[in-house]
């Protein structure tokens, strides 16, 4: 197999891995959790915020491999045995919280690892728009396939959503479709990546203002995870249990509309002005997130749709504010990419927590509540004069 498609290959699918896994930790582990094991939701908080910590490593790793970018063969290597590792054993101790807990946050390093690694692979390998356009394309499609794959799994095996042996076959077959992670650091072709050192150019000054208030912004949309944890056992009760591969099939759809909303995205946003697509997107997210708990269910099903939509648009253009405002300055943007986790490590855990004693609509709401008061910073960031475009 040639370099080039190769590399293609090994971008399709660590975002295949890495999406499938988000699947399972985000829309599938609440559900097990919540209404098969019936765990303690004050321990799982206690562990999640534990185990999000580990998040933390990102910025840090990213800066790393801007100072040194050799021996990205050897760490792929043993990250990919860690990442599969931990999913391995955090899989095996869902019932013990505190090594569920431990696993994870180990999983979550080696990912990250990995996944810092293929973007520099990825950006050494993209000297000019069509070669970008199209490694992107790879990784979207990987994102997307990762995404849907278990979703599809669980259609075909599930009829009952207490059958454990169900579970213990969803669960086997996300650890053997993990394995071939374990290759990519052999495969992966290194020799013609050009790790040349990005000049920082001294003249161009950052607007730290401008930089303060995408912080405040990414902080509020991120906070939205408050609601992450109770959303899929909270639906699989409002719609019941019987219609569980009606709901399967939904949230397939409203993964595909968001990878829609990306791709959208990609081609139109940066023919509009990106400060207004990012507050038109909040206040359409914030008023149907604070909207949709309380309504029928198709409106529901209607209101979740758009906001699937908007989120992969707002992300786009968000990314491309994070980098315009760093004037690619790697410190800035991990500083504000910092900030987006701090939210996590807050509201996942935090989610968590209310939803024992909180009613989901509630939860659901305030995370449509933060989303409409990050339309503040980004009106104050429309006013900052040195917005590009």
């Amino acid at each position: 197999m040639k370099p080039t498609k190769r590399n293609n290959l090994i971008y399709f699918y660590t975002y295949f891995a890495i999406n499938m896994v988000f699947i399972y930790l985000n829309i599938f582990l609440p559900v097990y959790f919540y209404n098969v094991l019936n765990v303690s939701r004050v321990e799982l908080a206690f562990v999640q915020l534990f185990a999000y910590l580990s998040l933390f490593s990102r910025p840090l790793i990213a800066l790393y491999y801007d100072k040194e970018r050799s021996h990205i063969r050897l760490v792929v290597i043993i990250s990919s045995i860690g990442m599969v590792f931990s999913f391995l054993l955090f899989i095996i101790n869902l019932a013990i919280l505190l090594l569920f807990g431990l696993f994870l946050a180990l999983y979550f390093i080696c990912s990250s690892i990995i996944r810092v690694a293929i973007e520099k692979v990825f950006v050494a390998n993209s000297p000019d728009e069509k070669s970008k356009g199209q490694n992107s394309a790879y990784m979207q499609v990987g994102s997307i396939s990762g995404a849907l794959f278990p979703n599809i799994i669980a259609i075909i095996l599930f009829s009952d959503i207490n059958s454990v042996a169900s579970w213990n076959l969803f669960f086997l077959i996300g650890i053997i479709s993990i394995l071939p992670i374990l290759i990519i650091g052999f495969i992966i072709q290194v020799d013609i990546i050009k790790m040349e050192h990005i000049e920082q150019i001294d003249s161009i000054q950052v607007n730290k203002r401008a930089i303060v208030l995408l912080c405040s912004i990414l902080f509020l949309i991120y906070a939205e995870n408050i609601y992450q944890y109770p959303f899929e056992p909270w639906i699989l009760n409002k719609v019941g249990p019987e219609n569980l591969t009606l709901i399967l099939i939904v949230l397939g759809v409203w993964i595909i509309l968001n990878a829609l909303g990306v791709i959208l995205a990609f081609f139109i946003s940066d023919k509009f002005n990106r400060v207004k697509s990012v507050t038109i997107c909040s206040i359409v997210i914030g008023i149907s997130t604070i909207l949709f708990p309380f309504t029928d269910l198709l409106l529901l099903l209607i209101l979740i749709s758009v906001i699937q939509v908007c989120s992969g648009f707002l992300i786009v253009n968000v990314m491309a504010l994070m980098n315009t405002y760093s004037q690619k300055r790697v410190l800035y943007y991990q500083v504000m990419a910092l900030f987006a986790i701090i939210a996590t490590v807050i509201f996942i855990p935090l989610g968590t927590y209310l939803s024992s004693f909180m009613m989901t609509e509630y939860i659901i709401a305030i995370a449509g509540i933060f989303r409409l008061i990050s339309v503040f910073p980004i009106l104050l960031l429309n006013r900052e004069k040195k917005e590009q475009y």
